[in-house]
């Protein structure tokens, strides 16, 4: 049973303690019982919970002020006014996969379409710096992927994240970006027009209060997340130390299949998850692959037809424009979309794309703008 608002705001003075995390917060729970003697312990009794300590207790201890009241609020409004809200294990949206967690999110901030957290999911992560290849095997896998009625997971990051996420809009099917900082912040900067469109057609969530920073030791948790989502998790083009080893760690550690694309030999970007095959993640050259794995073979289901998230621009290009001009004007729209995403949509390299973007500067038919985005003027 969904909790009451006084009760929620009683949960956020906790949650949004700093530094405080699933732990220390299952710690403090286990000792009193409840989220409302937790907020009426002393700082004595607080300290002497295991791997709380004399100054944690201090922080704790302020979330039962009139200040800690103050910033729980002051996030429920954040929460408003981007359309967000606030799920806790009592509520029946929050998903059971975390509540199977040793360490579940004691608040799940949520943005977006929140039915999205019920679908089968594959989590796709990769390199923050793919190859052309790698692009576009991880549009084609994640595109199918969603077709066939499977929510993309990964982590709204830069390169095969934002592909994936991007690759499955275009599908018209579901994506879910799990977050390293507050779901009021947008991370990496470019990927602004991303998470504009996954709010509207996706869902976004975080176990980070509104306000927090992506800080470094952030991501490495929220890939715990990711995998709990998913039924398996691919990975295109990871590099021999990267981030996206991490989600494969929590996959194993959670009995989830593990799926990598194939890179070629002497390919830093792939060295990674060509290491992965060696120690027997299954080799994947199409969606079926997993689609086999995950359904049994004959039994896998079929992609539908894409539905598109968004019509397309309804502009017609000039009719003298080169080949790959006239591709990269029908991918562009009224709204930003970052470089990648628009190579991805016209079917060419960032090189061609940004080739081609400029010539249609020239023409005054696209405008740059921050972050290397573009649009339609």
């Amino acid at each position: 049973m969904a909790l009451d608002s006084a009760a929620l705001e009683e949960h956020l003075r906790l949650a949004i303690v700093p530094g405080i995390g699933p732990s220390r917060v299952a710690a403090l729970l286990a000792r009193f019982g409840s989220v409302a003697r937790v907020l009426g312990a002393s700082t004595r009794e607080l300290g002497g919970v295991p791997g709380i300590g004399p100054e944690f207790a201090r922080r704790v201890a302020t979330a039962a002020t009139p200040a800690g009241r103050a910033r729980a609020r002051e996030a429920l409004r954040a929460l408003a006014d981007m359309g967000a809200v606030a799920l806790t294990p009592h509520d029946r949206l929050y998903p059971d996969a975390f509540r199977r967690l040793p360490d579940p999110p004691f608040v799940l901030y949520a943005a977006g379409r929140l039915e999205q957290l019920g679908l089968p999911a594959v989590g796709v992560v990769g390199t923050r710096a793919p190859t052309e290849y790698g692009c576009g095997a991880a549009h084609r896998l994640a595109f199918d992927l969603a077709r066939a009625g499977y929510a993309i997971v990964s982590g709204m990051a830069r390169g095969i994240d934002a592909v994936a996420h991007a690759a499955a809009l275009q599908a018209g099917g579901p994506t879910v970006g799990v977050l390293g900082h507050g779901i009021d912040r947008v991370y990496p900067p470019e990927n602004r027009a991303l998470f504009s469109r996954v709010i509207r057609h996706g869902l976004l969530i975080t176990e980070l209060a509104p306000g927090e920073e992506p800080l470094a030791g952030n991501f490495p948790r929220r890939n715990r997340l990711i995998a709990a989502l998913s039924a398996g998790v691919l990975v295109v083009e990871m590099g021999e130390r990267s981030g996206a080893r991490h989600t494969v760690e929590f996959a194993l550690e959670l009995g989830r299949d593990v799926f990598a694309v194939p890179g070629p030999i002497g390919s830093a970007a792939s060295a990674g998850t060509n290491q992965l095959l060696k120690e027997g993640a299954r080799l994947v050259t199409s969606a079926r692959d997993i689609l086999e794995e995950l359904h049994g073979v004959g039994n896998a289901p079929e992609p539908a037809e894409p539905i598109p998230s968004a019509p397309p621009a309804a502009v017609a290009p000039p009719p003298d424009l080169p080949p790959d001009e006239a591709r990269v004007f029908a991918a562009l729209a009224p709204e930003a979309r970052h470089v990648d995403e628009v190579a991805i949509a016209a079917g060419l390299g960032t090189p061609g794309t940004l080739s081609a973007l400029l010539a249609l500067e020239l023409r005054d038919l696209a405008e740059s703008l921050p972050g290397k985005q573009f649009r339609l003027r």
